[in-house]
C-alpha cells in the first residue's frame, strides 16, 4: 500500500508542469475574484440602501479586479444599517431617559 501511495505522489509531482501551474493560478484568481465580489455585494447591502453606491461598489470589483477591494473599503459606509438603527434607538432612549429625569426633578421640586 505504501509503495502505491509513493508511486501515486511521484506521478502527480512529475505531471505538474509550468502550464498546469499557470492554469491553477488563473483558476485560483477567478475563485478569489468571485468570492470578493460576493462578499462586497453582501457587505454593501448590509451597509446602505443607496442603490447607486451598491452598484458602483459591485462594478469596482467586477470590472477592475479584486485588487480594488481597498478602494471599496475606503468608500463604503463605516456602519452597517443594524448599527445605525441600534445607535438611533440608543439615542432615543437617552432622550427619553433625560425627559423622565427632568419630570422626576420637577415633581421633587413641587413636593418641597
Amino acid at each position: 500500500m505504501e509503495i502505491n501511495l509513493i508511486l501515486f505522489v511521484t506521478n502527480i509531482y512529475e505531471s505538474i508542469t509550468f502550464d498546469t501551474f499557470i492554469k491553477f493560478f488563473i483558476l485560483y484568481f477567478f475563485i478569489i475574484w468571485i468570492s470578493v465580489l460576493l462578499w462586497v455585494m453582501k457587505d454593501v447591502s448590509n451597509r446602505t440602501n443607496n442603490v447607486l453606491l451598491q452598484i458602483v461598489s459591485v462594478l469596482i470589483i467586477l470590472i477592475l479586479s479584486p485588487f480594488w477591494i481597498f478602494i471599496y473599503l475606503l468608500i463604503r459606509p463605516s456602519d452597517t444599517l443594524f448599527e445605525k438603527y441600534y445607535n438611533e434607538i440608543e439615542e432615543n432612549l437617552d432622550i427619553f431617559h433625560q425627559i423622565i429625569e427632568d419630570k422626576m426633578a420637577e415633581k421633587n421640586k413641587e413636593k418641597k
